[in-house]
């Protein structure tokens, strides 16, 4: 009897080990499946598509004076204006899409308010900054912006570029699997999404310009002799 009952605790032994040993090959296999971190860890972001109603598609603008004046926001959101303008003047700077770029400082009332000041600052065109969308939200919740960009030609008051993006992000929640709740990790803040917008918009423009200007310099256009040879053109100054 103490035999058979000692073979049988041995045969329960046994079988104890091997579930043990599945479960954890079972674990080791489960997690070898994550080899990246849960989508939900990161904050959601989604931009754009930006877009372009009017684009410059005659004149290699890389040469001209820049002027740009303090962006319009929403009624409801103060002392916004001033840091968006400056962070786009920031991008400006360091893109380099135009030869120079100054900073007006005073608000303009209209187009030829805005004409005014421009050539004061002896520009020859100038950017009127539109923020249609502004939601700042804090790290909690979903925060958003929008920004309209119109580049005037100052001496015609034409609007030769109008380009339009927008931007936002909410936070997104991180799952405990060893207790039961869910915490939710910061979205960036918004002048992060400011920034990103900046830059987004800033590139578009370079981009561009650099293209004309590429393809101003590949043109080729009838000389004025009787043999109709051709010869590149020498470009506007």
């Amino acid at each position: 009897m103490n035999r058979s009952q000692s073979q049988k605790g041995r045969r329960q032994k046994g079988f104890l080990i091997l579930a043990i040993l599945a479960g954890l090959l079972a674990g080791l296999a489960g997690c070898g499946a994550y080899q990246h971190a849960p989508y939900l860890t990161d904050p959601k972001i989604q931009a754009g598509p930006p877009e372009a109603f009017v684009r410059p598609s005659y004149t290699d603008y890389r040469s001209y004076r820049l002027a740009i004046l303090p962006f319009r926001v929403p009624a409801q959101v103060v002392d916004v204006g001033f840091p968006i303008t400056e962070v786009f003047h920031r991008q400006i700077l360091e893109k380099k899409p135009f030869q120079t770029v100054v900073r007006v400082n005073e608000y303009a009332n209209n187009l030829a308010q805005a004409q005014h000041l421009a050539k004061e600052q002896g520009a020859d065109l100038f950017i009127l900054g539109e923020v249609p969308y502004f939601l700042d939200s804090g790290c909690t919740a979903i925060s958003g912006v929008q920004v309209d960009l119109k580049i005037v030609e100052t001496s015609s008051g034409r609007i030769i570029w109008y380009l339009s993006d927008n931007i936002k992000a909410e936070p997104a929640p991180i799952y405990d699997l060893w207790v039961t709740e869910t915490k939710p990790k910061d979205s960036p803040s918004i002048y992060y999404l400011v920034e990103t917008l900046a830059t987004r918009m800033t590139t578009a423009m370079q981009t561009n310009l650099e293209a004309m200007a590429q393809q101003q310099a590949n043109a080729v256009t009838p000389c004025a002799d009787i043999t109709g040879s051709t010869c590149r053109p020498t470009g506007k100054k």
